[in-house]
């Protein structure tokens, strides 16, 4: 048996040290083909999905279009792998009627404003002439109350016809001619009672009566203020009916915006709109993601809405600039609210004229009329007979709706440019990106570095450019000219209605100062020294005795042809406050007595 010897441990080492290089070489390389391998699986999925569009597929399926997926004919516009002719074609039109859609919602926004500032005003001023109203019957019932059952019908035809004037939208009665009307009518009223002081039941023959008032104009009873009240009246009603006329057509021009379709819209527009709305989920990016640059969606909406509602711009902007002097004339101390509430002091005033005038205003009418011819009339005796006296009560005026207008003015001048400003109320929405970084350009995702064209400089407008040339090629839409002429049409007469006021003559704008209040029948424990309260007292007939005494002035028993009344120190302070009208109140039923007292 032969031993074979070990071998030597030097040898057995240096074959280890050889060897263990190309053991870790091939661990090496084995683990670098299974990352490899891991790698390219990875990419050929992500590659799938996206020529697949896989990850659009969902938002293309809640618009309810159905894209092609790995679509090797990419559509003109967009030029993405997800959206072929017919795709992009059907993008189009909604990206076309979600504009409209968006346009309108707001505009309907805008004649909500329009609507209830007229509705408001509207009925302010109606309760406002009713207030004016029974406060002018009262005034007859009290201080003129012989008067009052044949003046009720003309005043409330007065009242009523103003009432006319500011909610129909045509009438037919003419306020100048009722007015003087009125003034006609109680011409033999008040000659009848208040100058000649015949018995409460007798009254003039018709004749006579008619010889009255055929003889007004010669006449002139109460002077100048039946010319002066009319003047002033017709200005103020028609001033305030033409801005609830303007008001309310204003409106119905944002209205008739929703039957303007967008056939007219040019394909410069309508590729913008895809571009902006769809082209990055063609191009298989996110759509929450990718949302427009603020920049793209001003310049698109800005270019779209020059060609679809554009033209209104300038019409718009010069209308809206005229109702705010419009509503300043209306509101201001000349305007209707001071008129109607003055307006039974200019009536009182005409009647006092006529009172003071008595002897002279006697001749004149027998001079033209001869003696008055007078007859029994049984029906009058009823009327005349003292009643109760009405409750005392006090009562304010409605407030006017001055925060209301205020806003609506603010609203209107930021406004002004409504049709193209449209543009950044439409752009400030979750759906556009805040800003113009990293976002989606129309072309891609990145920064939007193209200039946001102004509204006034649409024809640089680097995404929907305009110019007149291109205009010409695309006929206006003849429904846009007819709201473009009913603007100009409304501007006219809104700037017409501050011009007729702003020259109304000097007398009737001291009528209207002078009337306010005046003619009132106040008594002394319900005076009011606040503009917009008012007092009705229904104590007594209009008649006064010797010794009696009015609110704020005391009565001598001696009573002279050309009487001055003395004043009680102990109210002069309530004559300083509200002189015109307690005076001559008071002075009105003191000449009721004194010449009662005579005949």
């Amino acid at each position: 048996h032969t031993k074979m010897s070990p071998k030597p441990r030097g040898l057995q080492c240096k074959m280890s040290r050889a060897v263990r290089p190309w053991v870790f070489l091939v661990v090496a390389v084995a683990t670098l083909g299974l990352v490899a391998t891991k790698s390219v699986d990875q990419q050929q999925q992500q590659q799938h999905e996206l020529l697949s569009c896989e990850h659009v597929s969902n938002f293309f399926s809640s618009i309810n279009v159905t894209i092609k997926p790995a679509n090797k004919n990419q559509g003109n516009v967009c030029g993405g792998p997800c959206c072929d002719n017919q795709v992009e074609s059907q993008l189009e039109v909604k990206a076309t009627k979600n504009f409209e859609r968006l346009v309108k919602h707001h505009t309907r926004s805008q004649r909500g404003h329009w609507e209830q500032t007229a509705n408001l005003y509207r009925d302010y001023l109606l309760q406002l002439s009713r207030q004016s109203e029974n406060k002018t019957l009262n005034l007859f019932s009290t201080v003129y109350r012989k008067m009052s059952p044949l003046s009720r019908e003309p005043i409330l035809e007065l009242y009523e016809t103003i009432r006319n004037h500011l909610t129909a939208a045509s009438f037919t009665d003419d306020l100048g001619l009722v007015t003087d009307k009125f003034f006609r009518n109680l011409f033999p009223v008040a000659y009848h009672h208040a100058v000649v002081h015949a018995d409460k039941d007798v009254d003039f023959h018709s004749d006579y009566k008619n010889c009255l008032i055929h003889t007004y104009d010669e006449l002139k009873p109460f002077g100048e203020i039946p010319q002066q009240l009319s003047s002033s009246l017709v200005a103020s009603v028609s001033a305030a009916s033409v801005l609830l006329r303007v008001l309310r057509e204003g409106a119905e021009v944002l209205n008739k915006l929703d039957e303007l379709g967008t056939e007219n819209l040019q394909g410069s527009c309508k590729s913008a709109l895809l571009k902006m709305s769809y082209c990055a989920s063609c191009k298989r990016h996110n759509h929450n993601h990718a949302k427009p640059c603020a920049g793209l969606c001003k310049n698109v909406m800005r270019g779209c809405l020059m060609q679809y509602v554009g033209a209104l711009n300038q019409d718009w902007f010069t209308f809206t600039d005229a109702i705010v002097p419009l509503i300043n004339a209306v509101r201001s101390t000349d305007g209707i609210e001071a008129e109607i509430k003055g307006l039974d002091g200019k009536l009182s005033s005409a009647i006092m004229h006529a009172m003071e005038n008595g002897p002279q205003l006697e001749v004149k009418v027998k001079k033209a009329c001869g003696t008055p011819s007078l007859m029994q009339n049984d029906n009058l005796a009823g009327a005349y007979e003292q009643s109760a006296a009405p409750t005392l009560h006090s009562n304010k005026w409605i407030l006017a709706p001055i925060n209301e207008m205020l806003q609506f003015e603010m609203t209107i001048d930021k406004n002004k440019d409504l049709f193209l400003q449209l543009s950044s109320t439409l752009c400030d929405d979750e759906d556009y990106h805040s800003s113009d970084e990293d976002c989606w350009t129309g072309s891609h995702y990145g920064d939007y570095t193209h200039e946001v064209a102004s509204t006034t400089a649409q024809k640089y407008n680097p995404e929907v450019p305009y110019s007149s040339a291109t205009e010409s090629q695309f006929p206006r839409d003849s429904r846009l000219q007819v709201l473009i002429d009913k603007l100009i049409n409304l501007k006219n007469a809104a700037t017409k209605a501050v011009s007729s006021n702003a020259f109304r003559s000097d007398s009737d704008k001291m009528l209207s100062d002078m009337a306010e209040g005046s003619g009132n029948h106040y008594p002394e424990e319900y005076d009011s020294n606040e503009d917009d309260e008012y007092s009705e007292n229904g104590s007594g007939s209009g008649e006064a005795g010797p010794g009696r005494r009015g609110p704020g002035v005391e009565i001598t028993d001696e009573v002279q042809s050309n009487f001055t009344p003395s004043v009680n120190p102990n109210h002069a302070y309530r004559i300083s406050a509200a002189s015109t009208s307690t005076l001559l109140a008071t002075c009105a039923a003191v000449l009721l007595a004194v010449a009662t007292s005579r005949h």
